[in-house]
């Protein structure tokens, strides 16, 4: 047996996710409470560089803040010989990720009312870091990476949001470059390609997932980025039930009013579209009824290999696709240059047409 690793307070175990910025190990409290957690640390190397260390800090005084039952945990930051570090609630269970891709895989069908119960519980942690103050001034949080990847379903049936690592909050003092897009490009907004964002870009992203969920297929990814990008301003979007009859028409509604382009149209608030939801849901599962479909539906190969990595490297920072059009910069290893001169092209062409057609 491996002895674990003394670091400050806390025993540090196995390897859970590795990035650029820092990695993510399973450890426990060496107090003699044996809590578990998983510890986020930043590479050392990093820590000389003040833009990575105050981008770290960031993202931990913004996790602490963040108390809610759908929402990871952080308990503590602090440094230790030099290293700076986060510890964060070790949620066990699979992703939404890993439980949408093994459904879709054995095309077995994810149950309208679990659809609906994970919306929900994403809504209320949205609504709540949405309206988050701090002695009465709003923090302005926006996630911006609202992802399959980023929701972990735990082992008791509670959907809980996770990675707020790139999220813009008012607070923040590392501010994020012009025409930067942070987040995966399937499941952003089409005013966030154009630099406009506001707590509506998450919306955007839930109705997308809710859309996924339901027809059992991508809405706007394909294998290639400017093409994904192209789908997310232009794609004639379908109602979910063109993909599965069983969707109705009511809940059918509420998803392509999150989806409306125009962030005018779409819901103004995460407790908005909740409120609609449960409305026309017909029956809600409790959280042990969830637990219990999502260890039959996965098996337990699935279970085993979820709660190992319930984490995943979406927690590390550089886990996001960051693009800069007309800085010819791609920092994700999925992305190509010819991406980027693509995108970029894409962009400056819709612009001018734009412009001649205002004219």
């Amino acid at each position: 047996m491996i002895e674990p690793e003394e670091f400050g307070e806390y025993l540090v175990y196995e390897k859970l996710g590795v990035g650029g910025m820092a990695s993510v190990h399973r450890a426990n409290k060496a107090d003699g409470s044996g809590q578990p957690v998983a510890l986020k640390r930043l590479h050392p190397q990093l820590a000389q560089v003040d833009e990575f260390v105050q981008a770290f800090l960031d993202e931990a005084n913004l996790a602490v803040k963040l108390q809610h039952d759908n929402i990871a945990r952080t308990y503590d930051v602090g440094l230790v010989d030099e290293t700076y570090f986060i510890a964060m609630e070790l949620v066990r269970g699979p992703t939404l990720s890993q439980i949408m891709n093994h459904c879709w895989t054995v095309k077995r069908e994810i149950p309208i009312p679990i659809t609906v119960y994970i919306v929900t519980q994403l809504l209320d942690a949205l609504d709540y870091a949405h309206h988050l103050t701090d002695d009465g001034k709003p923090l302005g949080i926006i996630h911006r990476d609202v992802t399959p990847s980023n929701i972990i379903v735990s082992t008791a049936g509670v959907a809980k949001l996770i990675d707020f690592g790139i999220a813009k909050a008012a607070s923040s003092s590392v501010r994020t470059k012009t025409g930067f897009i942070k987040g995966k490009f399937a499941y952003v907004a089409p005013e966030y390609i154009e630099g406009k964002i506001d707590s509506r870009v998450d919306l955007f992203a839930a109705g997308i997932l809710a859309h996924e969920l339901l027809a059992h297929r991508k809405l706007f990814q394909v294998d290639n980025d400017f093409e994904t990008l192209k789908r997310v301003q232009s794609l004639a979007i379908e109602r979910p039930s063109k993909w599965n009859p069983r969707v109705p028409a009511a809940v059918d509604d509420v998803v392509m009013t999150a989806l409306r382009r125009d962030p005018e149209q779409r819901w103004q608030r995460a407790s908005a579209m909740r409120e609609a939801l449960t409305k026309v849901a017909k029956k809600m599962p409790n959280s042990m009824q969830v637990a219990g479909w999502i260890e039959e539906a996965m098996g337990p190969a699935e279970r085993s290999d979820a709660s190992a990595v319930s984490i995943e490297i979406s927690l590390i920072e550089d886990g996001y696709t960051k693009i800069a059009f007309g800085m010819q910069e791609v920092e994700n290893t999925r992305n190509t240059h010819i991406a980027l001169i693509l995108a970029a092209v894409f962009v400056v062409a819709s612009a001018v047409i734009a412009y001649f057609i205002v004219r």
